[in-house]
Order: C-alpha cells, then sequence, then structure tokens
C-alpha cells in the first residue's frame, strides 16, 4: 500500500501544515456551532480531501474528545474502513451532470441518517460540475436539513459560481512549509525503518515543491528499492537531476560581464547533451528564487542552497529584466525559433550589459542608456498651412541661422522605457525583422 494510504492522517493533529484551519474545524466541533457548507480550495495533494474525511468522522463521532474524532467507537471505525453509510462521498470529475446531482445527493437529503446522528456529503473537485449540476444543488445548499453538512473541495475556486461560494464556509489551503514537510518525510522514514541522509530529505522537499502528496510518492519509489539505508547516490535514481547549479554557473559567469566565457559556457553544456529548454527553466528558478530573496525569511532558507552565492550579485531591476527576457526568449523558442540562438541572444544581452538595469562589473555603475535618434515628425506635422508659410525674407533669415541640433525636451532613459513598446510597434510597421533585436535590448 502506498505511503500517503498507509499513513493517511486520522485526526486534525495529524494534518501536515495546515494548522489554521484544523484548529478552526477542531474548536467548531467541540463548540458544536456549525455551519451547513464548507468549501476547501487549494493546490493538489495538500490535505484537503483527507482534512474533509477527518472533519465528517469528527462530526459523526459517538465521544468526540475536544472536537477531535476518539478512532474507536463505531462510526469512527465505519469511516476509517469506508464503510459508513452516512458519509457520502461523490467524485465532481465523474460525475459532472445534474443527474448523478439529483440522484446522489438533491433526493438522497431528504431522508433522515440511517444510523448516525448526521450525514455528511464530501463533493471533491466540484469545479467540474456542469451549470445545471449546480443550479439543482444551489436551492439544498441553502436550506439543507438541520442533520446534513456539505464539504466541497477544490483546486480551481475561480470556476465555482459565486452563489455557492457565498453560501460556505470558505477555508482555503496552502502548500506546506520546507520544514513541515521534512518533518513529515523523517516520521514516515522512521515507520519505515528507513535511515534517510538529510540532503536526500531536502532533495525530495525541495523536488516536491510544498506539495505534501508528492513528496510521499518519492520517498515510496525511494523505499521501493529495497535499501534500508538510503544516501544521495540511490535517491538519484528515483529524484529527477536538478541542472540548478549549471544555470546558477552561467549567471555567475554573465554577471562579470564576459560575454566570451559565457558563451563558452552555455556551448559546452550544449554540447554535454544539457536540454535548453530545461535550462531556460532553470534560469527562470534561479532568477525567481533570488526576487524572493528580498524576503528575509526566503534568504535564510536559500542562504544554505545552490543559489547562496549569487544572492547579492544582482540588483532588484536588473533581476526584473533577466526574468523578462527569459521568459520572452523562452516563447521565441517554443515559437519556432532555434533554442539555442534564442538562449543566446539571452546571454548575450546579460553578460553584455545590455539591460536597462544592469551595472557596470567594472565601473560599478549602472549601464548607460543606449542614446536614440529624436523622433521624426509625421507627414501631418511636416504639412505647413498657408497661414503658418513663412515669407521668403523669413526662409533667408532661418538658413542664416544655424540650428540648434540638441532637440527641445531632453531624452532620459524613463521616457525611453515607458515608450519602449510604442516605439517597437511603429518599428514593425516599417521593417518586420528589426523589432526581434530592438526586443534584446
Amino acid at each position: 500500500m502506498p505511503l500517503s494510504r498507509a499513513y493517511r492522517p486520522q485526526s486534525f493533529k495529524d494534518v501536515t501544515g495546515q494548522q489554521h484551519i484544523t484548529e478552526t474545524l477542531r474548536k467548531e466541533v467541540e463548540s458544536g456551532i456549525l455551519g451547513h457548507a464548507y468549501l476547501f480550495s487549494g493546490p493538489r495533494g495538500i490535505g484537503k480531501t483527507t482534512t474533509a474525511r477527518i472533519f465528517a468522522k469528527a462530526l459523526l463521532c459517538l465521544h468526540p474528545k475536544k472536537g477531535e474524532p476518539d478512532n474507536v467507537c463505531d462510526a469512527c471505525t465505519d469511516v476509517t474502513g469506508g464503510r459508513c453509510i452516512d458519509l457520502i462521498e461523490m467524485d465532481a470529475a465523474s460525475n459532472t451532470g445534474v443527474d448523478n446531482v439529483r440522484e446522489a445527493i438533491v433526493e438522497h437529503v431528504r431522508f433522515a441518517p440511517a444510523r448516525w446522528k448526521r450525514k455528511v456529503y464530501v463533493i471533491d473537485e466540484c469545479h467540474m460540475l456542469s451549470a445545471s449540476a449546480w443550479n439543482a444543488l444551489l436551492k439544498t445548499l441553502e436550506e439543507p436539513p438541520e442533520y446534513a453538512v456539505f464539504v466541497l473541495a477544490t483546486t480551481e475556486l475561480h470556476k465555482v459560481p459565486a452563489t455557492i461560494v457565498s453560501r460556505c464556509q470558505r477555508f482555503e489551503f496552502k502548500r506546506i512549509q520546507p520544514d513541515a514537510m521534512a518533518e513529515r518525510l523523517r516520521f514516515l522514514a522512521k515507520e519505515e525503518g528507513l535511515k534517510v541522509d538529510d540532503d536526500v530529505i531536502h532533495a525530495i522537499v525541495r523536488t516536491a515543491d510544498g506539495y505534501v502528496r508528492d513528496a510521499e510518492s518519492l520517498l515510496d519509489q525511494i523505499a521501493s528499492l529495497g535499501d534500508k539505508k538510503v544516501t544521495r547516490d540511490i535517491a538519484e535514481l528515483i529524484l529527477p537531476v536538478s541542472r540548478l547549479p549549471l544555470a546558477v554557473d552561467l549567471l555567475r559567469v554573465s554577471s562579470a560581464r564576459d560575454v566570451g566565457g559565457t558563451l563558452s559556457l552555455l556551448r559546452t553544456y550544449v554540447d554535454d547533451g544539457v536540454p535548453v529548454m530545461t535550462l531556460f527553466d532553470d534560469l527562470l528558478s534561479v532568477v525567481r528564487s533570488l526576487i524572493r530573496a528580498e524576503d528575509p525569511n526566503e534568504r535564510k532558507l536559500l542562504s544554505g542552497g545552490p543559489v547562496a552565492g549569487l544572492l547579492d550579485t544582482f540588483n532588484r531591476s536588473e533581476l526584473g529584466d533577466i526574468a523578462l527576457l527569459l521568459i520572452e526568449r523562452r516563447r521565441d523558442a517554443k515559437s519556432g525559433l532555434d533554442p539555442v540562438f534564442a538562449l543566446e541572444l539571452a546571454v548575450l544581452a546579460m553578460a553584455g550589459g545590455m539591460l536597462p538595469g544592469a551595472w557596470d562589473a567594472k565601473s560599478g555603475l549602472q549601464s548607460a542608456p543606449v542614446s536614440q535618434p529624436p523622433p521624426v515628425p509625421s507627414k501631418k506635422e511636416q504639412t505647413i498651412t498657408n497661414d503658418d508659410r513663412s515669407t521668403p525674407h523669413d526662409q533667408s533669415l532661418s538658413r542664416a541661422q544655424p540650428r540648434d541640433p540638441t532637440p527641445s525636451t531632453p531624452l532620459d532613459l524613463s521616457t525611453v522605457q515607458m515608450k519602449w513598446t510604442q516605439i517597437v510597434a511603429a518599428v514593425l510597421k516599417e521593417n518586420r525583422a528589426l523589432p526581434f533585436i530592438l526586443k534584446i535590448c
């Protein structure tokens, strides 16, 4: 049996990283002040369905202890064993139609509980219900029988009608923090008799990215190899190989404004068979981590990771420019441009200090903006009306006086950045190839 099922939490205190929700639900059960409908939303694999089942068990429990199910009474054992007749679970992903809702809920809820004191309906992936199904359920959710409690779970809250959301108590589940997930993995490893190195635990936590079910599945796959002592070499047979160090090295060389060295390093990666699109993603992941390092808590977590050496290398403005540049070049690669060439263009702009927020590695000063020619007057502006025509005497004077080559309005970097999109759009009308070059500036 998978670890996620064998060690599924059976009480509120066992749920990982959702104390802000489990404590509220526990107190509602303890006080007896309950709502008639609850809406659990959040990403996949973080405990929504598990919490819904524990909540249902606590509501049906014959002898709850401070809001927690005792897990020994007949009601609790029926729920744990999946044979409770008064707990109705419905997978909305496979029962989307109005007939399913009418048969399983609307017609069923009118009858009193068959054995226990309440009837609890858990509707998983509720955002998959059709509009007609929601309409059929609306009146029941608004005025249900006093013994009925509804728990809806969804990963896509925006697809749930507002009329449904307004009738429910809403609970937003969050991704699991690294410390809480690492503690959960150590507990599972201890229960399974595994000795897992700390760097393996950290690698699993980093790969799972806040989704505890993914972390448990990875640990389950590693445990299936049969070794009781799990080292990094063993774990790498299952865990995806991280190329973040390669991305970190590429950004480190580019920060020194060494264009030749950066392009040479990139060519080495390509010759070694590193997937270019994966390298794009790793570069974006590193830049995102550096941006998040503005938060002191995130910086503390990153200080021991592979990006620690880059934490003070780039300024905020340059990080934003690099992120936008990589996103743009990655989009070009997806659109048919040679991925290697797209990444070379990005590397050229980063290492060459061409980005607006870049700093000169030698002088420590911000790179000067590229001077732009004065705007060309439109044909309308060049047209001279009869009233504005100058006399021959005025024309002779204007020819005699030299013109000031400096435009009346000074052109600064902020003005160029603000109007850059308009400039590129205007150039596109005259030359379809030139805007591609301008986008990397």
